[in-house]
């Protein structure tokens, strides 16, 4: 009489076939959503409009990382300043101490933030600083003040 493993064996493996290419594709499906679901890392103009004339700019945070002689000649409504020079520092900072210097509350690692800046550069460096530290909601606007400015028809002054 044949041992209950040498039974069991090819029965698991035949089952296992007939399974497995099922398997892989719930697996593969559900990797593609969960990805779907993520929001790309660059931001486009359109999403930015529709932040500012929505209603989510509650739930998103807009970072201005220009320097403030730049963002005097004019802003993106909703947005909060925060220079690149002090970014490092300023995620750094426990809740409170950043609602004081910055006047507004600090966002949590898996908040959605958007950064920009005049053309791209300095937001693209404050989004990589924040992905490294562990803020998996940043975004970059990598058009920037200069997209916004030309899209809006707003000029500096």
């Amino acid at each position: 009489m044949p041992s209950f493993t040498s039974l069991a064996i090819p029965a698991l493996y035949q089952s296992s076939r007939i399974l497995a290419p099922r398997s892989m594709a719930a697996l593969r499906h559900a990797q593609f959503s969960a990805k779907a679901a993520q929001k790309p890392e660059i931001v486009t103009y359109e999403e930015i409009d529709s932040l500012v004339h929505g209603k989510d700019h509650e739930k998103v945070v807009l970072i201005d990382v220009r320097e403030a002689g730049e963002v005097a000649k004019g802003v993106i409504p909703t947005s909060h300043h925060v220079p690149l020079g002090s970014i490092q520092e300023a995620l750094a900072l426990p809740d409170k101490d950043f609602e004081e210097r910055f006047g507004f509350k600090k966002f949590g690692k898996d908040d959605e933030v958007i950064f920009y800046c005049r053309s791209g550069k300095r937001s693209g460096m404050a989004f990589d600083l924040a992905k490294q530290l562990g803020y998996k909601g940043v975004r970059n606007y990598s058009g920037s003040w200069l997209d916004y400015e030309a899209k809006t028809g707003n000029t500096s002054k």
